[in-house]
């Protein structure tokens, strides 16, 4: 394990932390780059998987996905007040709390998450109705959200302690752990979609039953080295789900939660509006987004590692520290994202080739990459900056700036260029203004150091 806690006596009263300043950006964020890169392999597994099944298949599974995820916005929203207070306890040297805050959390995500089951049990069949499908689709994907949508509390356990181990400076633990996971979700895709392996083939349902088998996978792993004193957090005591503690962690969560609403809500209008232009153009957007998927993938490890530095610093009581790391994030973020983003610039049109074998859809993707591969340097001010202020339990801001850029300058910007009639080049040209605005308004609210003082916690 990456950090330097006495894993023996976490479970306890508050020990004696090695000083958030042993880590560093990098060390924190390359577990959580790779960890992510795993997770989106799993994804292309899994399309790879069911395309022999069909289009119907395919359509089936991708909305069953985007409707899990979608509801799953809840559960992440609370992993913004489980970061932000995790860390400060860890940084102020109280594991006890941090252990507390994590068994908090726990319960919180466990009480959304059996919510969201009932929810969607009764409601999938009108849910994925709104999306069109066919008939057969329809059904497929019906079956593939109600069996994947049952485990969704075990997903809770697993997030909720990923998430905590990397607030207490370890990422190499949730690394390996979600190796092994991908693996085992891996060869349950393979074997249930196409009966290898000596498993049945069960296709769509197959998919669905690899994907929450594998979560109950994790679930149990980390369960037991978490009741082992294996990991960097503690198992805490009972009754660690107080009025003062949980509504930390809402106060901090709820516009997060805010922000990924928000953040959906543009980019299916921003979606609509691609799509007036036809399937070419939507289907090369899909395809830019897939081919800067690895920038993107950076930007995100870089944002937890900023998380975490601030908030560990912020809570040992050293300001100085947490915004020197804030800064240092954005620079290496900003390094590496620019320079990917020029280089899948320049293959643009090779890798867009390898998606798809269409010259006019081609030619989109290379347009919208590389207007997006030059705004990663302000791509990875929102990744970075972003994640630093939320460490420190600065969510609204965030929020008020997703708004500004991507509801209130983006999707207007884009429609007004949609109704002069002028090209599809010219809509994805608004990221430019969108990206450009947040992360000029982050910087900004960064450089106030306002951020650091939304949260009193006494240690």
């Amino acid at each position: 394990m990456s950090t330097e806690i006495d894993k023996k006596q976490i479970s306890g009263d508050p020990v004696e932390i090695t000083h958030p300043e042993s880590l560093s950006v990098w060390g924190l964020a390359w577990p959580s780059i790779l960890s992510n890169l795993l997770f989106a392999s799993v994804g292309l597994v899994s399309i790879k998987a069911v395309g022999s099944l069909g289009a119907e298949a395919v359509a089936a599974v991708g909305t069953g996905q985007r409707i899990f995820w979608v509801f799953q916005a809840l559960l992440m929203a609370i992993m913004a007040g489980t970061t932000a207070l995790v860390a400060r306890a860890i940084g102020s040297g109280n594991a006890s709390e941090a252990a507390q805050v994590t068994r908090a959390s726990i319960g919180l995500c466990l009480s959304i998450s059996f919510f969201t089951v009932i929810l969607l049990w009764v409601g999938a069949d009108y849910m994925i109705g709104l999306f069109g499908l066919d008939e057969e689709s329809r059904q497929l994907s019906v079956t593939y959200t109600k069996i994947l949508v049952g485990f969704t509390p075990v997903f809770a356990i697993s997030i909720v302690l990923g998430t905590a181990q990397r607030a207490a400076g370890d990422a190499k633990t949730p690394l390996y752990i979600g190796l092994l996971t991908n693996i085992v979700n891996i060869v349950l895709l393979v074997g249930l979609v196409e009966g290898r392996f000596g498993m049945p083939q069960m296709g769509v349902v197959g998919a669905a039953l690899a994907g929450g088998l594998a979560f109950t996978f994790n679930s149990i792993l980390v369960l037991a080295l978490w009741y082992g004193n294996k990991l960097a957090v503690g198992i805490g005591k009972a009754g660690s789900m107080t009025y003062e503690r949980l509504s930390q962690l809402l106060t901090i969560s709820y516009p997060a939660g805010l922000e990924s609403f928000v953040f959906q809500f543009g980019m299916l209008s921003f979606f609509w509006i691609v799509a007036l232009y036809g399937t070419d153009a939507v289907a090369a957007y899909n395809i830019g987004v897939n081919v800067l998927m690895l920038s993107f993938v950076v930007g995100n490890g870089f944002a937890i590692a900023g998380a975490t530095l601030t908030g560990q610093h912020l809570g040992a009581s050293d300001p100085e520290k947490a915004y020197e790391s804030g800064f240092k994030a954005a620079r290496l973020t900003m390094l590496s994202m620019g320079t990917l983003g020029v280089i899948l610039a320049i293959y643009s049109r090779e890798l867009a080739t390898f998606f798809i074998n269409d010259v006019d859809v081609v030619d989109k993707a290379v347009v919208f990459v590389w207007i997006l591969g030059i705004m990663q340097p302000f791509m990875a001010i929102e990744f970075s900056i972003g994640g630093a202020v939320r460490g420190a339990g600065d969510t609204k801001s965030p929020l008020i700036i997703t708004l500004i850029g991507l509801v209130l300058v983006r999707v207007p910007l884009a429609l007004i260029f949609y109704n002069l009639g002028l090209s599809i080049e010219w809509i994805y040209a608004t990221l430019i203004a969108d990206y450009f605005l947040k992360g000029m308004l982050l910087a900004v609210r960064y450089k106030s150091r306002r951020w650091m003082k939304v949260i009193n916690t006494d240690y």
